[in-house]
């Protein structure tokens, strides 16, 4: 017999199995977390400090290095004549006031908002503002670059094309991804223009002015649904033509004035033919793939292209896509019209051409060419 309880027994309230609730007002112990270093954000690496050249170096050329400032340049004065500073995150152009003889300036994929402080390097042949985020090309307007000849700004946010028509010089000029909805008809003063990037843009019109030099024209992806007659005459030069991703019909009588085609993308379209063209008498390479062309009979017309090597076709209805028996007549088709077929789609036909005297019968084995 324990007895009875006591009264401090009594008055012990029963052990709770879970630790009760902090009651209002009381306040829990306080807990101590470890100091964490302040965040200071990225290390960013410095020209001259982190990253030396040789003084006097005619060429500097840092990439993917965490420079954010253009700067320490001086060393390299008048001797600097490329610059190229690709995937870092440079924010502005500036500090470059000795460096009066550069030629090539490669600033792709960096920070920039906004075309400074480069009037003066007149020498320049190469510029390369590709892949930042600017949005005017206008203060091009006061640098009198007379020799400038290529002129890359892909990949930025412009809107209109302006301040470089004086730009006389230029071969190439490289517009694509950006926010173009128009090609002004200045353009024109570029005579010596070879080659003009314009994919990726909002372009509706196609019509350029007289571009009697003009060799390589990309507009792919854009917002074209009408062939224009004036373009084949203002651009009857081009070697290269690239419309792909766009909404053009089937192609207009005036694409025979394009005699010096090479190659031409109109992948991804709506063209419903294959017009016969035996004017384009050099063309190798035809990219119609993804478009809307339902009858097979249509292929015969390749054969209109004396020159053909390569054609894309795949994806359009008349293809088949996906049943082997009508792939296989697709095939037979186009090469019963372009036997000499180096390449179908992604299928390459290895041809090998036999060097012999006649003598087959008394050779054992035959070289190939």
């Amino acid at each position: 017999d324990m007895g009875p309880p006591s009264e401090v027994d009594e008055a012990r309230p029963e052990e709770p199995s879970v630790s009760p609730a902090v009651a209002p007002g009381e306040r829990r112990a306080r807990v101590v977390l470890p100091e964490v270093p302040p965040d200071e954000g990225p290390t960013y690496y410095r020209i001259g400090v982190d990253h030396i050249y040789e003084p006097g170096a005619e060429e500097i050329h840092f990439q993917c290095t965490r420079i954010r400032k253009l700067e320490n340049l001086e060393a390299a004065g008048d001797r600097l004549r490329r610059l190229i500073l690709i995937a870092n995150a440079i924010d502005k152009i500036e500090n470059l006031h000795t460096n009066v003889n550069l030629e090539h300036l490669e600033l792709y994929q960096n920070e920039l908002k906004r075309i400074e402080n480069i009037a003066h390097l007149t020498n320049l042949t190469n510029l390369d503002l590709s892949f930042n985020k600017i949005r005017s090309t206008a203060p091009l307007g006061g640098c009198a670059f007379a020799r400038l000849e290529q002129l890359y700004l892909s990949s930025n946010k412009i809107v209109d094309v302006e301040g470089i028509f004086h730009l006389t010089n230029l071969r190439l000029l490289e517009l694509g991804s950006n926010r173009i909805r128009m090609v002004p008809n200045d353009i024109g003063n570029l005579q010596h223009l070879v080659q003009l990037w314009l994919g990726k843009n909002k372009i509706a019109s196609m019509v350029l002015p007289p571009l009697p030099n003009l060799r390589h024209l990309s507009m792919q992806n854009n917002r074209l649904e009408v062939w224009q007659p004036e373009f084949f005459m203002n651009c009857a030069g081009l070697t290269h033509l690239y419309l792909g991703h766009n909404n053009l019909p089937t192609l207009p009588v005036e694409f025979g004035l394009l005699r010096q085609l090479v190659e031409v993308d109109l992948a991804k379209n709506a063209i419903t033919q294959i017009r016969p063209l035996p004017e384009l008498g050099k063309l190798e390479e035809l990219w119609a793939n993804d478009n809307q062309i339902e009858d097979l009979e249509e292929v015969r017309h390749l054969a209109a292209f004396p020159s053909l090597k390569t054609v894309y076709l795949e994806r359009n209805p008349m293809h088949g896509h996906g049943d082997a028996e009508r792939e296989a007549r697709y095939k037979e088709r186009i090469l019963q019209a372009v036997p000499n077929l180096k390449q179908l789609d992604a299928e390459a036909f290895h041809q090998v051409r036999l060097i012999t005297d006649g003598s087959e019968a008394t050779v054992i084995g035959i070289r190939k060419a």
